[in-house]
């Protein structure tokens, strides 16, 4: 009841224990919402290890790979356990190479590449949102947020990079819109939101946009969406994308 009166959320938020996980875990522990950090190696994110300290009544760390099918099976068992509903998925865990061998472009495509990149970056998100999905409807405004690139964008595309980092979160941009469709009836919103080029381990450190000012922006956008926005391709800014 008390949650309700003052209206906290719970977030669900993947590959937590750096970059733009890690920021969004912090911008809203400081809103004062209920926080489920996930991500491979709990036992090695000191910095989220050390937010729980200082958050240990709003703050929980669950070890969740979501390339593993176990790992999300334990995890959703974990969370079901201490949590009756889910207000926020943000499906944030992503990966630039599968390895050593990166697939850049025609002649370079490396299947162990590919397939690593796409477990992570485009199925990974789907079989999270479907197995949390049970108490993600139990929230009265639910929200799943698919973190995305504009290099998914095949309309803005005009250059050859990493085809299977691109070709990723282009089928993560269409599962996100297949997933707005179906889900649309139970009252759960689906985007897949573009955080900008952000000065990440991913991004680079010559990218224009420090993560606080793009979390920031993203956690705007997420707190505007309706149903009538769920399927749009958004950006960090505001701005819809070209599919």
């Amino acid at each position: 009841m008390l949650k309700f009166l003052i209206q906290i959320m719970t977030i669900l938020i993947t590959g937590s224990n750096k970059g733009l996980g890690l920021e969004f875990v912090k911008q809203y522990l400081k809103r004062g919402e209920e926080v489920i950090a996930t991500c491979r190696n709990p036992e090695k994110a000191d910095v989220l290890q050390q937010l729980q300290q200082k958050h240990s009544d709003k703050l929980k760390i669950i070890q969740l790979d979501v390339a593993d099918k176990k790992s999300i099976n334990a995890a959703h068992k974990e969370v079901k356990q201490k949590f009756d509903s889910l207000d926020i998925l943000i499906n944030n865990a992503g990966i630039r190479s599968g390895g050593e061998q990166n697939s850049y472009t025609i002649g370079e495509m490396h299947t162990e590449d590919v397939d690593k990149v796409f477990r992570v970056n485009s199925t990974g998100p789907v079989l999270v949102a479907e197995k949390f999905l049970d108490l993600i409807e139990k929230s009265s405004n639910p929200k799943i947020i698919n973190i995305t690139s504009g290099l998914g964008s095949i309309g803005n595309k005009r250059w050859v990079f990493r085809y299977s980092y691109c070709a990723s979160k282009a089928a993560l941009n269409m599962f996100s819109k297949l997933m707005s469709f179906e889900l649309q009836e139970k009252g759960i919103i689906v985007i897949p939101l573009h955080p900008g080029h952000v000065k990440t381990d991913l991004g680079g450190y010559q990218a224009p946009l420090d993560p606080p000012e793009s979390i920031a922006g993203m956690i705007k956008i997420i707190d505007s969406l309706t149903l009538e926005d769920t399927g749009k391709y958004l950006s960090w800014d505001g701005k819809e994308l070209l599919w």
